[in-house]
């Protein structure tokens, strides 16, 4: 009787012990986002649809003022290694709208880590007027020093 009990114990113990633990998860792989081709020189870049042209912002425009037609889209494209830690955190100014925010990984080797890319904010112009959108760079649980690299690009919204 006694080895009866002992064995139960024992099972149950198995049991619960084997349903606390998980399966051991699958290794991370970068995930990669679509967003626009970075823009020549020329600060324009055609739109799949329609062929319009986007006006895209980058850190060679940094402390620039560019004029974008009110309700018209404009994108905005900085460096970021968010795997140091590092990441931009942006702000605009009431009459710009945010419509999206992607990060693209740079090509690397598989199973490189520490690899950089780049940030794309796409953003309409609703309102009229100059508007403002600007950024900061740096680590999110780092206290603000006021010596973080900062990015801004005015932009002078008219109407058409």
């Amino acid at each position: 009787m006694p080895l009866i009990i002992g064995l139960t114990i024992m099972l149950s113990l198995v049991l619960l012990i084997s349903g606390c633990t998980q399966p051991a998860a699958a290794p991370a792989t970068p995930v990669q986002v679509s967003v626009a081709t970075p823009a020549p020189a020329d600060m324009t870049t055609t739109l799949a649809t329609g062929g319009k042209k986007m006006v895209t912002f980058t850190e060679a425009d940094n402390g620039t003022t560019g004029t974008i037609a009110q309700s018209t889209r404009f994108a905005v494209q900085l460096k970021e290694n968010p795997t140091t830690g590092y990441q931009w955190n942006a702000t605009l100014s009431p009459g710009l709208e945010l419509q999206s925010s992607d990060y693209r990984m740079n090509d690397a080797a598989p199973g490189m880590v520490g690899v950089g890319g780049t940030r794309t904010w796409i953003i309409t112009a609703k309102d009229t007027g100059l508007q403002k959108f600007s950024a900061v760079y740096g680590r999110s649980w780092e206290p603000v020093t006021g010596n973080e690299t900062a990015y801004s690009v005015n932009i002078n919204v008219v109407k058409i």
